[in-house]
């Protein structure tokens, strides 16, 4: 075991459906440092955690600058007091950036975890180039996940719990549709939605499952709920709490995802562990269909379509061939290795 780790992290909440999955993290980093100090900007409902994994973070009331003051505060009493020789940020690299000269005064080496195709301007993205530069590593999730070239970048894949998700469906009925993704306009929600309803099973249900993380989400949300109002089987639930999410997907039969470049969203892979047909926007995840991948990638909302179309046409073998290769591919972004792939940065 290594003695002491600063881990730096954006959300540590149980009950939101995109971000509990931290809390996984933080169990598998657990297992290599004796000691891990936590400073999160959002402390939300916090599960039990193993005893090593101190957590310290502000009211999820406070504003963004009163959240900055506290880390910076917060991390200058723990760096004073303990020693770190490695500072792990999980997908907060604007806590790096504040952090910059502390860190570099007491000679701590700095991680980056980030996995999204990053803001496409402003004092966001310059806060990311300015990190990509000060940090010693960068650890990514796939090939178009992190949005600036840099020698320092490696891929390890995603962490999803595959034991948890995992559902070995025994028939897809094609009656139950799924978006399970943040309510963003990133995420092109409206493409699937659009060819879901210009589909031959436009007739059966489609629910959303994820909410909104910022006032921009919440004004594509209303967009997406004023759009759709009068269509009665499309059904906006809301954020799942993130531990009840595995039973949740039992309910359906596939899921769409049309983010695009950038955005190896854990949702795909969570779905498909869970046995739910996947069809996909971005391309790296033909990494996991392989020769299936072009009936699942597509291109726009038309070519979604006619794919959606072409379910009447699967069968047992088809899914059985396919669900063998994805579950396969996707044992390489366990939960259970993390701390495997992670060892060697952290």
């Amino acid at each position: 075991m290594k003695s002491r780790l600063l881990y730096l992290n954006l959300a540590i909440d149980s009950q939101d459906t995109s971000l509990g999955f931290a809390i996984g993290w933080l169990k598998e980093v657990s297992k290599i440092y004796d000691e891990i100090d936590v400073i999160t900007l959002r402390k939300g409902t916090i599960p039990n955690l193993p005893d090593n994994v101190n957590i310290y973070g502000p009211n999820s009331n406070k504003n963004k600058l009163s959240k900055y003051f506290y880390l910076h505060k917060t991390a200058k009493n723990l760096i004073n007091t303990n020693k770190y020789k490695k500072c792990f940020s999980h997908m907060s690299p604007i806590s790096l950036f504040v952090l910059t000269s502390q860190l570099k005064r007491k000679k701590i080496e700095t991680i980056l975890w980030f996995t999204h195709p990053g803001p496409s301007f402003g004092i966001k993205k310059l806060i990311l180039y300015i990190t990509t530069k000060m940090t010693k590593n960068i650890i990514t999730a796939s090939s178009t996940s992190f949005p600036f070239m840099s020698e320092k970048v490696s891929i390890i894949g995603h962490a999803i719990d595959l034991s948890s998700f995992k559902n070995q469906k025994n028939n897809h009925q094609f009656k139950n549709f799924l978006i399970l993704s943040r309510i963003s306009k990133s995420k092109n929600l409206d493409v699937s939605i659009d060819a879901f309803l210009s589909s031959d099973f436009k007739s059966e249900s489609l629910d959303i499952i994820g909410g909104p993380l910022n006032q921009k989400d919440v004004q594509y949300e209303s967009y997406l709920k004023e759009k759709y109002r009068i269509y009665n089987n499309v059904k906006f639930i809301g954020k799942v709490p993130y531990e009840k999410l595995p039973s949740f997907l039992k309910n359906y039969d596939v899921n769409f995802n049309s983010a695009g470049i950038g955005f190896f969203d854990k949702s795909v892979l969570e779905t498909l562990s869970a046995g739910l047909i996947n069809f996909y926007h971005n391309q790296d995840f033909d990494s996991l269909y392989l020769n299936h991948s072009e009936n699942y990638y597509f291109t726009g909302k038309e070519d979604l379509t006619e794919k959606i179309n072409n379910l009447k046409f699967l069968n047992d073998n088809d899914l059985k061939e396919l669900f063998n290769i994805l579950n396969m591919n996707l044992e390489q972004h366990s939960l259970e290795t993390l701390g495997d792939r992670l060892s060697k940065f952290i």
